[in-house]
Parts: structure tokens; C-alpha cells; sequence
């Protein structure tokens, strides 16, 4: 700061401007007047400009962020929602496949066995780039070189089969006993390996069902000698074709490959595919996927997740409070699978202060082709360390033929359930659960229906309250009750 004198000017001297001011002495300024006078300092117009500049970066960044980071973000996230969609996952698996063999399984859902059906017939699929240059090679006559295997290997059958068939040791088209599908898909590649030579980096298994339903959309199709194959008259025709008319001719018992039939009709079910909409296959291939009739296996852990996630893995699922799977296995009882109906009536309640289950299986068979005995064996699958208290079939105690078994982290109840035709039975299980029976007041149940089977009809109840009734299609239901 300074102090600056100014002397007072006189009329003559003095700026128009202060002549014209009023007051007493008009025109003269006639007092000393002390003025301060501040020196602007530097540092205050730098802090104001960048003060400017703050805001002005804040504005282009609050721009920016409007015009182009929200977007951005908001594609971000649909970019994952439709990574993380069925569609997705499944190019991303087809795009996967190169330099590697798939074992793909036809599983015979007439002749049902544990993972959806008898593996009687199946193909090789090759890939070499991609899944554009690939071949499908069927195999016509499995026998061939699983027969051989029954002397090499000299595996033992688990104890129903090998009731069923006392002299034969374990092979390939008998290997998926197991209930968890990854199980028994490295048990089908492990014979797979021996017989054939040839390794594969994963299993895909398709149910008989799955393709009864694409006839249902593309159309009859015709066998080389022009009989009609329908969504009606497929597991007929095809086990007439196999099991009897092959072997008329000769020849054919010399050529000795009866299903050669699958890779005959094969070219035109693909190119009957071709022509669907793809929304019409996607929904058709939705609806397979979640009835459990396409189930698959990878050897390797990322496409194995993807396979999960997909809900097609035919894993056991895990869970918090109940659980409950009812598994079938037809042995020497024909084609006659799909001609069974079954309801389970499935009850929960407290008895002593301990939760217990009661299920009533009741299986009838339609009185039509094949018209034989459904000899079937069934496995009621619950949580571990379920305890058994009573087995009764048609009122019949079968409680000493029952065997318990713990796999896959549950408990199994096993036990021959077979019926003829036109016949119904009814099996009732009851069984002590291993948790408190609070844990009823916030109850939780995993149900899995059997990969490969017709709907079920359920009914299922929670200390008499009814938490689900009616039909069932799905692989997987959970149910809860508060």
C-alpha cells in the first residue's frame, strides 16, 4: 500500500467533470484527500483462473460422461446380459469345438436307464477347424467291439443288472448305471477309449424324446423302403426296422450292421431341420434342454461351467433343506418305458418331533406295444443320511429287499418296481429326514426329474399344507415354503 497527496485545483484548473458537481464549493476541491490504492497481486487472478478452468474441465467431463460414458456403460451391460444369455453360451460352445471327437449318445427312452435311455446306438463326432468341417460317423453295430471288451476287461455289473444278466461283465452299452451324468459320462469315455481306440474331449447325450418332438415339427420322414416314420410310430418302426426286418435279408446277417437305418434317415432329418425358423428351433432346442432330454459333458473346466450354467449337465444338484429324485432303470423289459405313467405323491410332516417323508410312487403301464412286463428297477434318491422306517409295494412289506446306498452325496433307496400291461403298483417309502424338524417352518426342496422321461404328475405336501400340484416337466423344480 501507498499514500499518494493530491493537491486541491483551482476553478480555472479544474476537469469539466468537477465543474459540474453540485454542493457548497461547486468546481473546487479544496481538502486533501488520502487515497489507498491497492496493487493488484498476481496470485489472485491466477487462483480465478483456474478456478475457470476447474469448472470448465468439470463441465467438458460432465459432457463427455453424458454423451459418451453412459452409453458406453449401458452397452457394457448389455453386451454381459447377452453374454450371459442361453443363445450366447451356445455359439460360444459350438465355436469351441477344433482338432477334437465328441461322443454323441442316441439314449433309447423306451429302454430307460438311469441318464434317460439305452445306449444302444451313438456317433462320432469329428471336428477339425471348426464345426463347419467336421464329420458325423455313426456306429451301426456297437456290439462289434463292445463284445470283446466283456472277456478283456472283466468289469463286474452292479448288483441289479447282474440279477438281470448273470454271465455278462460290464461294457459300453451298459455304462451309464450311475444317476450323476458326468459320472457316467467319463464311465462311457473310459469304454469308449478301449473298444474304439479313439479319445474324446466330451459327451453329448440325446434323448429318443427330443427327437420324437422334432418329427413333431418337421414332418414324417421315410425310410428307404418308403414307410412313413412319425412322431407317432418312431420307437415302433425303429425297433421293427433293427430288431426284426433287418435280419430277414441274408445278407444283412452277414453285413451284421442293423442300425444302419439311424445313418440312412439322418441326412433327411438335418436337411427338414434347415428349413425351421430359428425361432422355432431355438424355442424347440430351449424346451429339450430343460426337460433333460440334451445333456452334455466336457472334459475341461471352462466349458464344463458353460454347461452348467446352461442347466444341461445332468449333475446332481445340491441343496439347503430336502431333496428328492425318483430314478427308473428298465433291464430286460423291451421298449416298454414310454408307455408308463407315474405320479409321486411326496408328504412332509413331523412325527415324534422328527421330520419325516413319505413318497407314493404309483407307475402304470398303457396296454400297448410292446405289451410286455416293464422290469424295472427304481432308486429314490433323498438327502444324506435319510433313515428308512417302512417299504411297502401294494401292500406288500419289502422293506428287507430294499438297499440303501449313499452316492453323490445323497442316500438311495433301491428296489424292483416292475409292472405289466394295463397294470398299475404303487410303492410307498417312508423315511426319517436328517435335520430338525424346524427347519420345516422355512422348508426348501430341489426336486430333479429324470433326464429322458415322460412328465410326471406330483403332488406335494408341507405339515398338510399343498405347495405344488400337477404336471411336471422340468429337470429341475425348487420349491420353498415359509
Amino acid at each position: 500500500m501507498s499514500l499518494e497527496w493530491e493537491r486541491p485545483q483551482d476553478k480555472s484548473t479544474a476537469p469539466d467533470n468537477q465543474k459540474k458537481e453540485g454542493g457548497k464549493h461547486k468546481g473546487i476541491i479544496d481538502t486533501f484527500i488520502l487515497k489507498k490504492v491497492k496493487r493488484p497481486k498476481l496470485s489472485y487472478y491466477r487462483n480465478s483462473s483456474r478456478i475457470k478452468i476447474k469448472i470448465n474441465k468439470k463441465r467438458r467431463l460432465l459432457k463427455f460422461a453424458i454423451r459418451f460414458l453412459v452409453p458406453l456403460t449401458l452397452a457394457c451391460f448389455a453386451v454381459l446380459f447377452l453374454w450371459q444369455s442361453t443363445p450366447a453360451r451356445i455359439y460360444w460352445l459350438i465355436s469351441s469345438l477344433k482338432n477334437e471327437n465328441i461322443l454323441i449318445g442316441f439314449q433309447n427312452s423306451a429302454e430307460l436307464r438311469p441318464t434317460g435311455g439305452f445306449w444302444g446306438s451313438f456317433a462320432l463326432l469329428e471336428v477339425r477347424k471348426n464345426i463347419g468341417d467336421s464329420n458325423l460317423l455313426f456306429e451301426t453295430n456297437p456290439y462289434k467291439r463292445d463284445n470283446p471288451l466283456l472277456n478283456e476287461l472283466k468289469v463286474e455289473l452292479p448288483k441289479p443288472m447282474k440279477e438281470t444278466w448273470e454271465d455278462r461283465p460290464q461294457s459300453f452299452v451298459n455304462a451309464n448305471w450311475d444317476i450323476d451324468f458326468p459320472e457316467a459320462a467319463k464311465t462311457l469315455e473310459w469304454y469308449f477309449g478301449q473298444g474304439w481306440n479313439k479319445p474324446v474331449s466330451g459327451t453329448v447325450a440325446i434323448s429318443s424324446l427330443a427327437m420324437i418332438d422334432l418329427l413333431k415339427l418337421i414332418g414324417p420322414i421315410e425310410a428307404p423302403d418308403g414307410t412313413e416314420i412319425s412322431a407317432d410310430n418312431f420307437t415302433q418302426i425303429m425297433s421293427q426296422k433293427i430288431d426284426t426286418d433287418y435280419w430277414q435279408n441274408p445278407e444283412n446277417i452277414k453285413i451284421n450292421e442293423p442300425k444302419t437305418i439311424i445313418k440312412e434317415i439322418a441326412p433327411q432329418v438335418i436337411e427338414k431341420t434347415k428349413k425351421l425358423p430359428l425361432t422355432t428351433l431355438y424355442s424347440y432346442l430351449k424346451d429339450q434342454m430343460r426337460y433333460g432330454r440334451i445333456l452334455a459333458y466336457f472334459n475341461d473346466t471352462p466349458r464344463q461351467n458353460q454347461i452348467q450354467k446352461l442347466g444341461i449337465s445332468g449333475k446332481l444338484s445340491p441343496y439347503k433343506v430336502d431333496y428328492l429324485s425318483i430314478n427308473n432303470a428298465n433291464l430286460n423289459g423291451g421298449k416298454s418305458s414310454l408307455n408308463i405313467i407315474q405320479s409321486i405323491n411326496y408328504h412332509v410332516f413331523v412325527q415324534d418331533e422328527k421330520a419325516v417323508a413319505q413318497v407314493q410312487i404309483t407307475r402304470f403301464q398303457k396296454p400297448l406295444w410292446p405289451n410286455i412286463v416293464n422290469r424295472n428297477y427304481t432308486r429314490v434318491v433323498v438327502p444324506l443320511g435319510s433313515r428308512l422306517i417302512s417299504a411297502v409295494q401294494d401292500n406288500s412289506n419289502i422293506l428287507p429287499q430294499v438297499e440303501t446306498n449313499d452316492e453323490f452325496g445323497k442316500t438311495s433307496f433301491g428296489f424292483w418296481f416292475s409292472v405289466g400291461p394295463n397294470e398299475s403298483k404303487t410303492t410307498i417309502l417312508t423315511y426319517e429326514l436328517p435335520f430338525d424338524q424346524k427347519l420345516l417352518k422355512n422348508y426348501n426342496l430341489v426336486l430333479q426329474k429324470q433326464p429322458g422321461t415322460n412328465p410326471d404328475h406330483l403332488e406335494i405336501t408341507v405339515n398338510q399344507d399343498t405347495i405344488f400340484y400337477g404336471e411336471n416337466r422340468l429337470n429341475e423344480l425348487i420349491l420353498t415354503k415359509t
